[in-house]
């Protein structure tokens, strides 16, 4: 039969797997299941007999996917762990795609778990080169923000919200293009550590806006720039900063269900799919110039506002 491999007389265990997994894809028999897309797609990325283990353990048939949905679900944690490796603010990419594959508000509850895989993976490329004078106080306010959106949220429509935060992003970001234009291009003196109450804006609006709306990267870009980081830098204080970020809004997630067994089990499914883009942009990221990784951050954080103002 076309499916039987044989090596050497024998049949490899490599071979058997293979045999199997392409009648399972392919075949269809009475006494066989009829695997759907998003199945499938698990089978490629693992490849073996026993992602129908799997499968069936994460019952991800519930979600019903079809293979556009379930090709947008590989694309969107793809980015994730791409972004947060190589492109910090590239995230703004992965909302809408999963909101395309799932509800919106479940969306969130999705995403939140695959950056916190994204974040592991990041913390381990670039800690070393994390700068203490960025990360504290600044993730202390960050805390006081995402307090205070756990008190304020549902008070203020995602419509509104959005436009008010992205409003003031594009205004800041304009601000520091025209500083550094009158600045004569020539990089400012390197301060031992941001002024407090420059820790305290963006940290606060970073807490908020990431408990409220899932959409802190472009604050926390423009803050990581203005505090004259360089890429790496960058990189492994975005990391640090991010990881804390969103471990400490566990609780608030849990408690509005947005985070249930059935999404941590779809979230399980991402996991290859989120190392896989984070190490190609860890090798972007060691290749990519300063100023065009510069360049990149402030039109990703431009983009990402006008996304959260006309939404």
């Amino acid at each position: 039969m076309i499916f039987d491999v044989v090596y050497g007389g024998f049949e490899s265990r490599q071979a058997r797997h293979f045999t199997i997994h392409l009648k399972s894809v392919f075949l269809r028999t009475p006494r066989e299941k009829r695997y759907t897309p998003l199945e499938c797609t698990i089978n490629a990325v693992f490849g073996g007999s026993d992602v129908t283990y799997l499968y069936e353990l994460l019952a991800l048939e519930q979600w019903d996917m079809t293979p556009l949905s379930a090709g947008l679900f590989c694309l969107a944690a793809f980015i994730a762990g791409f972004a947060k490796t190589g492109l910090p603010g590239a995230t703004i990419v992965a909302v809408p795609l999963m909101a395309m594959v799932v509800p919106p508000k479940t969306s969130v509850g999705v995403l939140l778990p695959i950056y916190m895989i994204a974040d592991v993976i990041s913390l381990c490329y670039w800690w070393r080169y994390a700068e203490r004078r960025c990360c504290f106080p600044y993730l202390l306010f960050v805390g006081l923000g995402i307090g205070g959106g756990s008190f304020v949220v549902g008070a203020v429509s995602d419509k509104t919200f959005g436009v008010i935060i992205g409003s003031l992003i594009l205004s800041l970001i304009l601000l520091s293009l025209l500083t550094e234009a009158l600045r004569g291009r020539k990089p400012a003196d390197i301060p031992e550590a941001p002024p407090l109450s420059f820790s305290a804006f963006f940290g606060f609006t970073a807490g908020l806006v990431s408990t409220l709306a899932n959409a802190a990267g472009p604050i926390v870009s423009l803050y990581m720039i203005l505090s004259r980081c360089e890429k790496f830098q960058f990189l492994g204080t975005t990391a640090v900063c991010a990881f804390f970020m969103n471990w400490a809004k566990i609780p608030l997630f849990v408690s509005l269900d947005a985070i249930n067994v059935n999404t941590l089990k779809l979230d399980a499914a991402a996991i290859p799919l989120v190392a896989a883009g984070a190490f190609a942009g860890y090798l972007l990221a060691k290749r990519i110039p300063q100023k065009a990784f510069k360049n990149v951050v402030f039109v990703l954080a431009i983009a990402a506002s006008l996304n959260l103002i006309f939404r």
